[in-house]
Formats: structure tokens, sequence, C-alpha cells
């Protein structure tokens, strides 16, 4: 009997090993990849040109004072005030003093008129009698008419300097703060002039300015995404301002506030449509991975193994991006725990939370 030669059994013994050793590193089976998924639909997207915009208040105001006088006290800058609290207090004496002096006007006024008042009527009776002439008669109503204009007048005064008064104490218009003063305690301001800066920071929108071409596009009422950092909303064009700027030819959308939080003078993005809509293949947004300069996503085969599909991505909605490639309308794409997902790997299809 000849004998295999020994080289022959060292390479069969080393690949024995060798096989040996691999099945031993082989990991077990692995567990199923808990996953949720989404649908690849068929809807309208419009292509979309991003534009900056704002968050403005909707009551950014420079509250001005209604007369002149020293100024008392004015709210520090930072101050948060409720509706209606004080935010400036103007001297009042000046208008005080006023006020005591059109009281007395008032009364000497009505007290003439109550005497002409009577001698009217004393004089009717004469006249009745022809014992005084009509044109005594005629004078005296009269000078009747004229103190009743001169009480008029001296009541629309009164009620001047009352309103004077009131005004006196600059009040805020809304929720909000101070967030600038123009001049301090001590100073003398006249009517017009403006005191504190007053910002309602809970009622706000986003303003943006758009190019004149995108118009034909939008329209009030119409959803519209807007992205800050990586918060991304969905909110509604409340009005279209359709009067372009000559030099700049852009103009103003507002845009309804999205409810987040975001501090006034906020930079936003906002997608706007820059073309018609039109019907595409699309996915979740979260259902895209990009990896590598590779942008893909995972489908779920038949067999329940997830499946790598290479894509090219194309316009985007607030929730979904147009998709092309080995996809059709109907499969079910991984939203969530893509990212650590194999080729070939088996999932665990969770439930909709």
């Amino acid at each position: 009997m000849t004998r295999p030669p020994v080289k022959f059994l060292v390479s069969a013994l080393a690949l024995v090993l060798i096989t040996h050793s691999a099945e031993a590193q082989q990991p077990p089976n692995q567990p199923k990849a808990k996953v949720r998924v989404a649908t690849a639909e068929m809807t309208e997207i419009a292509p979309t040109l991003n534009v900056p915009g704002t968050v403005v208040s909707l009551q950014n105001s420079r509250l001005a004072a209604e007369t002149s006088a020293a100024v008392d006290w004015v709210a520090e800058v930072g101050t948060q005030v409720k509706k209606g609290a004080t935010v400036a207090q103007l001297n009042k004496r000046l208008l005080q003093l006023e006020l005591v002096n059109s009281a007395a006007d008032i009364k000497r006024i009505k007290a003439q008129l109550d005497f002409r008042t009577k001698d009217v009527t004393r004089l009717k009776k004469l006249l009745t009698n022809q014992t005084i002439a009509e044109s005594r008669y005629d004078e005296a109503i009269s000078q009747e008419s004229v103190l009743e204009q001169e009480l008029a007048q001296a009541g629309a005064r009164h009620d001047r300097i009352k309103y004077l008064l009131e005004k006196s104490e600059i009040k805020a218009p809304a929720d909000g703060w101070v967030v600038e003063r123009y001049i301090s305690a001590g100073e003398y301001v006249t009517a017009g002039a403006p005191v504190v800066r007053f910002v309602d920071t809970v009622n706000s929108e986003i303003t943006v300015q758009a190019p004149l071409d995108l118009l034909p596009n939008i329209t009030a009422g119409m959803e519209i995404t807007v992205a800050n950092g990586n918060q991304l909303v969905t909110t509604r064009i409340r009005a279209i301002i359709p009067v372009g700027d000559n030099a700049s030819r852009m103009a103003e959308i507002r845009l309804e506030n999205p409810g987040r939080k975001w501090a006034i003078g906020t930079a936003v993005r906002v997608s706007l449509p820059n073309a018609e809509t039109r019907k595409v293949l699309a996915v979740p947004r979260d259902a895209l991975i990009i990896r590598a300069g590779q942008s893909y996503i995972y489908k779920i085969a038949q067999d329940g193994k997830a499946e790598r599909i290479n894509i090219r991505s194309g316009v985007t909605s607030a929730t979904r991006i147009e998709v092309t490639g080995h996809l059709t309308q109907g499969d079910q794409v991984v939203t969530r725990g893509g990212e650590t997902l194999r080729p070939g790997q088996e999932v665990e299809v969770l439930p909709l939370s």
C-alpha cells in the first residue's frame, strides 16, 4: 500500500484545522432586527426652492407719549410685562391742575346757563303778555345758546385732560417684553416721541422675501415646510403681499406661527414651490440613509429580510421624498432601525406607536 506524501497530509490537516476554527468563530444566528416600516406611495409633490425667513412678532411697537411731560419712571430693559401693565410713568401734576381748572370752568358756565334759562322763561311770559319787545326775548335765547356751546366745549376740554391723565401711564398693549428704552427718568418727553420698544414674544409669524416668479405657484392657505436647524415643521401661508420691490424684485409672504417656541428674530429656511406639482414615487424622509456619498433605503422582501436598494432622491415635501430605483408602489420600506441593518438580515416589524 502506497502512503500519501507527507506534504499532502500536512495540507489536509491544515484545511481541517482552518475549517474547524472558522466554524468555531462563526456567530450564532442573529436575532431579528426590530424596525418600523412605511409604504412607498405615488403622491403629488412640487419642486421647491429654499428661501430665508425670519420669525417676527405680531406686536413690535415703539410705545410713544401722548402728552408732553417729565418722565417719572421707565421700566428696565428686559422687563417682562402683562397686557395693561405700566411700562412708563409721566408726571401728572400739570394735568391734574388743568383738570381742576377745567372743572371750575364747567361749574361757572353751568351757573350762567341756569340763570339764562330762567331768564328766558320769564321773558317768554312777558312776551306773551306783550310787555317786552320781541328782540329782547330773541337776544336772551341767543345768549342761552352761546352758553350751551361754551359748556359743551368746556366738557370736551375736561374729557381731553382726563384722557391725557390716563395716557400719562404708558401701558403694554399685550403680554411681552420691554426690549429698549429711548428715554430715562427725569428727562422731558414731547407728545409723539417714543419712550420704550415693546415686543410680544408669544404671538409671532414668519416673514419671507420670495422672488416674484414664485408667486404663481403659491396661494394663501397652502401648506409650507419650514426648517430651523434640524427642526422641520409644516405651517400655512397666511398672506401673500403681491407687491414687489423695484430693486430686489422680491415680494413678502407671511406664514402662520408653526407653534414652536422660536425666538423673535430666529432665521429659518422656507421651502416654497417653484413649479407645478407632479406625481412621483415617494417614501418617508426618515427612510433615506446617506453613507459615504451613497443614498439607499431598506425594503422588506417577501421572505421577511432586509434588502438594500440604492436610490436617487428628488423633490421633497414636509414628510416625504421622491425616490428613483428598484422600488415600486406598495413596497414596505424601513423608517426606523435601518442604520444598523445589513442586507439579508431578518427583521421584526414593530407596530405603529
